[in-house]
């Protein structure tokens, strides 16, 4: 297992509900080349707040026709999915579908046991949220790397459709000003999400 790389506040500013708040310094670490069964990355997100706002990752979609499986290891974590929004439109005579990165058409907040695993459907874009007081762990079997295009649309965005951050009793869901016509969060286990969107 080796350190793949970190990600300090510095960077993930850019997609923070509070750009200018305090917090850990290192938001987490991906350490790859695991070789536990069929894990290949694990990630660490530390504990605390920047402002009222958990630590996070920082938020991506996949490139098509490509899946990857998460598992929680240790922590307290919600795992945001926002669903991709797409437009029909004729072009030189073709019917055809673009993406609105503004909007989504669904958004899940799952909550994790220790030990469940998730699928990520299709055009989902994902981030990990450590809401607990201990560092959050999680592994997945990612082997395709990333493109700044995976990122693209969230860092133009100024973060997924939701901050996930501290309620007056817990856990607070903030809209993101910069999408349009968001749906109302659902709060689902793994479990449940997998069931409503099985991988064959």
């Amino acid at each position: 297992m080796r350190l793949e790389w970190l990600r300090p506040k510095s960077e993930l500013k850019e997609v923070l509900h509070e750009p200018r708040s305090v917090g850990p310094e290192i938001a987490y670490w991906i350490f790859s080349d695991l070789t536990i069964e069929k894990w290949k990355d694990m990630t660490v997100i530390a504990p605390g707040l920047y402002g009222k706002e958990f630590p996070k990752t920082y938020g991506h979609y996949h490139t098509p026709h490509v899946y990857e499986t998460y598992k929680l290891v240790h922590g307290d974590g919600t795992f945001l999915l926002q669903k991709k929004h797409y437009e029909n439109y004729v072009a030189s005579g073709a019917r055809t579908k673009k993406w609105i990165p503004e909007q989504v058409d669904e958004v899940y907040m799952v909550k994790f046991s220790a030990g469940d695993e998730l699928i990520i459907p299709q055009d989902f874009g994902h981030s990990w949220s450590n809401v607990g007081a201990t560092p959050l762990i999680t592994f997945d079997d990612w082997t395709s790397g990333h493109t700044a295009t995976d990122y693209e649309a969230i860092k133009k965005l100024k973060g997924m459709a939701f901050y996930i951050t501290l309620g007056g009793n817990g856990i607070k869901f903030v809209p993101n000003p910069n999408y349009k016509k968001l749906p109302d969060p659902k709060v689902i286990t793994a479990k449940e999400f997998q069931r409503l969107y099985p991988i064959s």
